[in-house]
């Protein structure tokens, strides 16, 4: 059953239902209002009662369809929000995933940022800042497998562009050492 067709059924049942209680209305008034002062009268008044007491019992058989729709509906309704509560658990995890994946990328903008300090520092150990650039660039390598592991595009990419741009800074790192050691 589709959607519509769910909300047609609550909607139908609900209408069938009111337009049974205007007919009964409708047939009550007449009975009512009828003089009954001829016997044309009484069995025209006899008759609106008889058409009344049938209509009594369609009205009592749209409201048991109408209570079996609001049941359909209520327990459609409490089957969503389940799912919405599991998808809300899923969501919870997936954030916590994510914050801890994060976390690691801003620590190696950290560690990116003490080797910039120490290069900005001047021209000293070399060595020891490539050694530090290579262990950004693999923690870059690692966070950039756990979010692709994980399915984290966005982050694979960015870990990824990060590795690549350390690795060539690296390299540039080592080429001004050779260079510094040549003089």
């Amino acid at each position: 059953m589709t959607k519509q067709e769910k909300i047609n059924a609550l909607s139908e049942a609900a209408l069938a239902l009111d337009r049974e209680l205007r007919r009964f209305e409708d047939l009550a008034g007449q009975a009512s209002r009828m003089k009954l002062s001829t016997e044309k009268n009484v069995e025209r008044a006899t008759e609106a009662l008889s058409r009344a007491a049938e209509c009594q019992d369609r009205i009592f058989a749209h409201v048991r369809t109408l209570v079996a729709a609001v049941g359909d509906a209520r327990q459609k309704q409490e089957a969503d929000a389940a799912a919405l509560i599991s998808r809300a658990g899923q969501i919870a995890a997936r954030r916590k995933e994510f914050a801890e994946v994060l976390q690691r990328m801003a620590g190696l903008g950290l560690m990116a940022k003490e080797v910039h300090d120490a290069l900005q520092a001047g021209p000293s150990d070399f060595d020891g800042v490539q050694a530090r650039m290579q262990g950004i660039a693999d923690e870059a390598a690692e966070v950039s497998r756990l979010a692709q592991e994980k399915e984290m595009e966005d982050v694979y990419r960015q870990a990824e562009v990060l590795r690549q741009q350390i690795v060539a800074a690296r390299n540039k790192v080592g080429l001004l050492g050779a260079a510094a050691k040549g003089r």
